[in-house]
């Protein structure tokens, strides 16, 4: 009988966690004091840490020691400081990270909407998991590394979501995987217009780096946006006072993607989402100094908010008991010809 990958493994590494592997901790100082978070490491060289006390977020994600996500000016922070404040609560608690969930009930601009205030980007992000669990799933020559949590989004008299979430990490190749189940816990019909806020940042992002996408059309959001179009999938240097931009990708359908290679430091990350549950991937493209950010969002229903996904038929409902599910993956690239791969399949191979 042929042994796996980990019998053998156990021959040469009395203590597998030297090799790889996750650590439960918790945050000492400052405003993340007293967060549960858990680092994973794949041994070749991906790292991740997610936060258990912010909706399994993800804030750090790094690759052989080269940092690929974004840190905002805020830094970490327990979910018992947000307040939702319009778009200033969201912002004064963004991380930024590798992830932020965004939603359920809303995602997008702050709005007003059958008589209730919405704040940017919803509440979810910062809501505690509960049955918190990680574990070792071996699978032949395959060791995946995985944490499960559940969060509840709810309300006395209105809404009752509930996210499951698995996060996987693998150790064959560099990548991370999100499965999410939603659920509507309650006796009504909710909507649910969650984004998944994808972040990089520095030195990952840095002038010179380019994006590339899978999607067929792209549109831009505003007049700001329109006056950079013809450089929406370039990253330029950092300038003072620079608004961002936001881009709209959208066509084709099945398994999608949004790709962002930096030739400088021969790293890329692909974002790969299902264009059936996530239709509509928005291009965060800010050169701001001091908030220098990427992001490459799939979402249900833009960013928009609330009240505009229901006007314009953009949002997705629940039935009362009734489950949908999200598959995302994010995938580090060091390999010249794997990058090239992904190239060819886009309209910004140019």
């Amino acid at each position: 009988m042929r042994k796996s990958k980990l019998y053998d493994l156990r021959m040469v590494a009395g203590d597998l966690s030297g090799l790889y592997g996750m650590q439960d901790f918790t945050y000492n100082e400052g405003k993340a004091k007293g967060m549960r978070a858990i680092r994973m490491d794949n041994g070749n060289g991906l790292s991740a840490t997610l936060l258990a006390d912010r909706c399994l977020d993800i804030p750090f994600f790094s690759y052989k020691g080269v940092n690929l996500g974004l840190i905002t000016k805020t830094g970490l922070a327990g979910p018992q400081f947000f307040v939702e404040d319009g778009k200033r609560g969201f912002l004064k608690q963004y991380f930024g990270g590798l992830l932020t969930t965004c939603g359920l009930q809303t995602a997008g601009a702050a709005c007003e909407f059958e008589g209730r205030e919405y704040g940017l980007h919803g509440q979810i992000h910062n809501i505690p998991g509960y049955n918190v669990n990680k574990s070792e799933l071996v699978d032949d020559d395959e060791i995946i590394l995985q944490v499960s949590a559940d969060m509840r989004e709810a309300c006395v008299f209105e809404e009752n979501y509930e996210l499951g979430r698995l996060v996987q990490m693998e150790t064959e190749k560099n990548a991370v995987r999100i499965i999410d189940s939603v659920s509507n816990n309650g006796f009504a019909r909710l909507p649910l217009v969650n984004l998944y806020h994808i972040n990089f940042g520095y030195p990952f992002i840095d002038e010179g780096a380019r994006m590339y996408f899978s999607a067929n059309k792209v549109v831009a959001r505003d007049d700001i946006a329109e006056n950079g179009f013809e450089r929406y999938y370039i990253v330029e240097k950092a300038e003072i006072g620079r608004p961002e931009e936001c881009f709209i990708h959208t066509g084709g359908g099945g398994a999608q993607f949004g790709m962002i290679y930096n030739r400088a430091l021969g790293l890329a990350v692909v974002v790969h989402y299902d264009a059936g549950e996530l239709p509509i991937l928005c291009e965060w493209k800010c050169m701001m100094a001091g908030d220098y950010a990427v992001g490459l969002e799939p979402s249900v229903a833009g960013f928009w908010g609330i009240r505009y996904a229901v006007e314009k038929g953009l949002a997705r409902y629940l039935e009362p008991g009734e489950t949908k599910k999200f598959n995302l993956k994010i995938e580090v690239l060091d390999n010249y010809g794997a990058i090239e791969e992904y190239i060819s399949k886009c309209k910004e191979n140019k």
